[in-house]
Order: structure tokens, then C-alpha cells, then sequence
């Protein structure tokens, strides 16, 4: 009798090890489970254009009817020669600069549109910006503002004029919006001719992806949390529409 078993009787194991190999193969290339997911999220974020960017900006209805469209204030040259400030601490500087410039991230947007308002029973100003950055650079700038609470907790700078000025940078609570966030509230205080001033300004700064949010609100009389609070809690929704591609409603 011939002991070879028949070829036939290693069919099931050749079978076996197909289906193996395919649930290997189909396991690698990401076609069920987290993993799909992972590399999906990790496409590229689009890109805003100028014409998105402004698409994305709040109106006056966000902020309400005490609100009105434009810079100026009673109070501007005040609030202005204390951003003008110098201080010999670089980090606080390097602060009153883009706060004084309006460019909280101090890096070159590759798309950009900004808003301002003012509340002149207050002599507050608030301006609000959307733009998009690269992403480190972004994502370093982010980084830098968080430093400012402990680095610029307390420090001494000069206005224009030579009178002294007392500074300090705390955090602030953010809604829980985006994909980070940081608020900042800057106080400068100061004596000039007799009379004392103090400029409370509060920063907010939103990414979204490669984009970003930023809210400057305050003034002589003080920062209103809920006007910052309510710009970022609208716009970001609106960041992430045109982000999608979307037209925000008017």
C-alpha cells in the first residue's frame, strides 16, 4: 500500500493560510479599526483664503447693539503710547509689540482679514482677526504665549512720555473650543500729570487646524470677559465652516 496520504487532504490548510495572508494584508493597509481612522486625520488642514478669512469674521450682532464698527475711541492715544511701552524684559516686549501691531502670533499669515469695534460708553476696543499660518509656525507661537503668564507676571516698563509703567500678564479661563486655546489679560498701569490710568486688555487666541482666532478686547475702563468670551464661542464655528469649504451666514 502506497503511505502517501492524498494530495487532496491539504486543500483546508492551503485555504487556511489565504484567508490568513488576506486578513494580514487588509489589517496593514488600514481597512478596519483605529488605524483607518488615524490616517484619515492625518490629511493636510486646508488653507484660508482672504476671501475666507473674511467670510469668517464676526458682525456686530455677536457682540450686541452697545457695539459700533470702527477703531477709534475717546481713549485711543492713552491706550496706544501705553503699548508703546519699553520694557527690558525681551519676552513682555516682544508682547506690547504685537499687541501695539495687532499681530498676536508675530508669524507671517498666508491668508489674513480683520474686524474692529468699539464700545464707547466704556472707551473699549475690540478687534477680532482670522488667518491662516504655517504650522509651525504656528503652532510655536501658540507655545510662546502660554510662557507669558510666568514670564511676565509682574515687570516695569516706560511710556513714551518717561512716565513708569507697571505691567502684568495672567491667564485667563477660554471656552473649550478648538483645537487649543489661550487666554491672556494684560494690565499696564501708570501715573501721568497726577492722574492715574490703567489699560486692562484681554487677548484670546483660538487654532483651529493651520488657522487661527485672535479677540483683543479691553481699555481705560476695563476688559468686558463676556464680549471676548462671545467672539471667540462664535467665530470659531465660523473658522471651521469656511475651513469646510463653507460660506459662514452674513
Amino acid at each position: 500500500m502506497d503511505p502517501t496520504p492524498p494530495r487532496r487532504a491539504a486543500a483546508p490548510l492551503t485555504v487556511a493560510v489565504a484567508v490568513l495572508m488576506a486578513m494580514t494584508a487588509t489589517a496593514c493597509s488600514g481597512g478596519g479599526g483605529s488605524s483607518g481612522s488615524a490616517a484619515q486625520s492625518a490629511s493636510p488642514t486646508a488653507q484660508l483664503t482672504d476671501s475666507q478669512a473674511k467670510s469668517a469674521l464676526i458682525g456686530i450682532s455677536t457682540l450686541g447693539a452697545q457695539w459700533k464698527v470702527g477703531a477709534g475711541s475717546a481713549s485711543a492715544g492713552t491706550q496706544d503710547a501705553l503699548l508703546r511701552s519699553k520694557t527690558d524684559k525681551p519676552d513682555c516686549q516682544v508682547l506690547l509689540d504685537r499687541l501695539n501691531s495687532v499681530d498676536l502670533f508675530g508669524a507671517g499669515p498666508t491668508a489674513k482679514s480683520t474686524e474692529a469695534f468699539t464700545e464707547p460708553s466704556r472707551n473699549a476696543r475690540l478687534t477680532y482677526q482670522v488667518a491662516s499660518y504655517q504650522p509651525d509656525a504656528l503652532d510655536k507661537a501658540m507655545d510662546w504665549l502660554k510662557t507669558l503668564p510666568s514670564g511676565c507676571d509682574a515687570f516695569s516698563a516706560t511710556d513714551p512720555s518717561g512716565n513708569k509703567v507697571n505691567g502684568q500678564v495672567v491667564a485667563t479661563k477660554m471656552p473649550d473650543v478648538g483645537d487649543d486655546r489661550i487666554g491672556l489679560r494684560t494690565t499696564l498701569a501708570t501715573t501721568t500729570q497726577g492722574l492715574k490710568a490703567t489699560l486692562t486688555l484681554d487677548t484670546a487666541a483660538v487654532r483651529v487646524g493651520s488657522s487661527a482666532v485672535t479677540v483683543a478686547n479691553g481699555g481705560l475702563d476695563g476688559a468686558e470677559g463676556s464680549a471676548t468670551e462671545q467672539a471667540v464661542q462664535t467665530g470659531v464655528p465660523r473658522l471651521k465652516e469656511a475651513l469646510a469649504g463653507k460660506t459662514p451666514a452674513a
